[in-house]
């Protein structure tokens, strides 16, 4: 049945990816984003001229213009977040996390429309856990380290949800992402690991490393984060649940650089550049591990990772490479100092 979807950040990588998925299923799709992190680019090719898709420019937490978008629509993706703050703007994360989550919530209740909230494995924090399961306990580390603000935005975002859904009956159902990636045109020092790596090895420069290398990450392809998505879109019954998004695997970042100077083609020795956390903040914290347990989602939706790391690193490197004149003039400022990328 054909539907109106509602999607915040959809210029970012998950919602341009989702609102073409959409699209190809019939369904009508409204995109809002105010370019905070996104780019435009990221939605013009097969967007912006779709007669299925309107987009709006503006930032969610205006209240007036979100219930104007959402009217009509019987699903909303709440993608639109901000990152953790490594390298400031602290206060605007929690401010566009927790507020806008509210705001959305409220759209969606007025609108009678079901909520689906995009949250992160971020929320597992310093859990020791040797996989994390949705039921795994969520260990923050201290509040004077700002790392942690937009893990707990997330936390209060997934309890707000719960908490429309009992007091009005609202559909909600969460997904937490776990080291999702693939072809997005903008760059930033916030940007993931592999994405960095990538720029840097295409250019010839050094890869940075946070820290030592030794802390190891999963890494989703976007086409397996995707399918899953649409998979709790289509089913009811991922209502009122949170499901793990991930593939399973994870590597460690310095091998990840490995890899990656690999499969850019690179003839000479590996070139990596270590940054200290400090470099960051004066206060930051990073994970040793990550490891999250999809089976929740593989066994009520189905759900199988199809693109094992190397594939998928290496469909990303080739995108790059096939790209990267573009993403040079989507993001000139990351490019500069005779090419060499900001990190």
């Amino acid at each position: 049945m054909r539907k109106k979807v509602l999607i915040t950040g959809v210029a970012g990588l998950i919602g341009s990816h989702l609102a073409k998925g959409l699209l190809e299923r019939g369904h009508d799709v409204v995109g809002v984003d105010d370019f905070s992190l996104g780019v435009r680019a990221n939605v013009e090719p097969y967007l912006v001229h779709h007669e299925r898709f309107h987009f709006c420019q503006d930032s969610i937490l205006n209240l007036t213009r979100m219930n104007e978008a959402c009217e009509g629509a019987s699903v909303i993706f709440h993608l639109a977040a901000q990152k953790i703050p490594r390298y400031g703007g602290y206060l605007t994360t929690l401010d566009v996390n927790v507020k806008g989550t509210e705001i959305m919530l409220e759209c969606a209740r007025r609108a009678n429309a079901r909520l689906i909230f995009a949250s992160t494995d971020d929320v597992y924090g310093k859990g020791s856990d040797a996989s994390f399961t949705e039921e795994s306990p969520l260990v923050l580390g201290e509040s004077r380290i700002h790392r942690w603000g937009a893990a707990a935005s997330k936390i209060y975002g997934e309890h707000l949800c719960f908490a429309y859904a009992e007091k009005y009956s609202l559909s909600v159902a969460i997904i937490r992402y776990s080291g999702v990636y693939g072809s997005v045109y903008h760059l930033s020092k916030l940007s993931g690991a592999q994405d960095l790596f990538i720029a840097a090895a295409l250019s010839d420069r050094p890869i940075p490393i946070h820290g030592d290398g030794n802390q190891t990450r999963p890494f989703t392809y976007i086409s397996d984060a995707i399918e899953a998505t649409l998979k709790v879109f289509e089913t009811p019954y991922a209502d009122s649940e949170i499901l793990n998004v991930g593939s399973g695997e994870q590597i460690s970042i310095v091998n990840l650089a490995y890899l990656i100077w690999r499969l850019a083609g690179a003839q000479k020795r590996p070139q990596l550049r270590f940054v200290p956390y400090t470099d960051c903040s004066r206060l930051y914290e990073d994970p040793l591990q990550r490891r999250v347990d999809s089976s929740k989602a593989n066994y009520l939706l189905g759900y199988r990772p199809r693109v094992d790391l190397e594939e998928g690193m290496q469909l990303q490197v080739q995108w790059f490479r096939n790209n990267l004149a573009n993403i040079r003039a989507v993001n000139p400022e990351f490019f500069q100092e005779e090419g060499n990328p900001k990190t």
